[in-house]
């Protein structure tokens, strides 16, 4: 008996190692997933003359750092679903969590399929982009339909993913009374609403994309940050 409340209790900062944890690994996920794709793209876009940053090696460039997004955001969903389980032994609803965090991990596998045939088409990228970044997705559709579909699946099964963090975040801010949790969740999810626009943008023409696509890399920086400074501060309160 002893025993099996002693595991019970390793659980809880089990459980909020590996948040801290996916929270770390999806910080660097942001940064070259998003943040530094987004700049360059920036960067080629108002600095047109700027070396290395043009046509098909923008392209090539912004796609194997996505894909090494897509992998580290893969590596952040497990560590997060491996705390989620941690913490089922309290709170049932973490079952939910976990489930979605798995779901999204397959959604991942889609995205690097995606990114995989867009950098065999990033001729036929770069000539239909022509400065215009917020294109991206219709030219992807244009250049490669089926990286197309399958972006778009893997995207809303990432998604899913993502609201699987925000579920269990949320779980744990109201476990631990935890402020920067709630943030947390708060900020995953305003990220989780700005990236549905763009997804969108596969299936219909979107103008006004720009702001949603700026938005994203700041979230994506400012939740994990959040949230890993949350699971330091409840692991010294418990």
């Amino acid at each position: 008996m002893a025993n099996s409340e002693a595991e019970v209790g390793a659980d809880e900062p089990k459980g909020l190692r590996r948040i801290g944890l996916g929270a770390a690994i999806g910080l660097a996920a942001g940064i070259a997933g998003l943040v530094l794709p987004v700049a360059l793209i920036l960067l080629a876009t108002y600095s047109p003359g700027t070396p290395f940053l043009r046509g098909v090696q923008l392209i090539q460039v912004t796609a194997i750092m996505a894909l090494a997004g897509a992998i580290l955001f893969a590596l952040a969903l497990l560590a997060y679903r491996l705390g989620f389980t941690a913490l089922r032994r309290f709170d049932p609803r973490f079952w939910t969590a976990s489930i979605l965090c798995m779901i999204g991990t397959v959604g991942v596998l889609l995205v690097v399929l995606a990114i995989a045939i867009a950098f065999t088409s990033s001729d036929v990228m770069a000539n239909c982009i022509q400065g215009a970044p917020t294109h991206a997705l219709t030219c992807l559709q244009a250049a490669a339909p089926l990286a197309s579909y399958s972006a778009l699946l893997g995207f809303w099964l990432l998604w899913l993913g993502g609201l699987g963090i925000v579920v269990g975040i949320a779980l744990a801010a109201f476990r631990y009374t935890q402020g920067w949790f709630y943030g947390g969740a708060a900020l995953y999810a305003m990220l989780l609403l700005g990236l549905i626009a763009p997804a969108l943008g596969l299936l219909f023409p979107i103008g006004a994309l720009t702001y949603p696509i700026l938005a994203a890399p700041v979230l994506a920086l400012l939740a994990p940050v959040t949230i890993l400074e949350g699971s330091q501060r409840a692991r010294r309160r418990n």
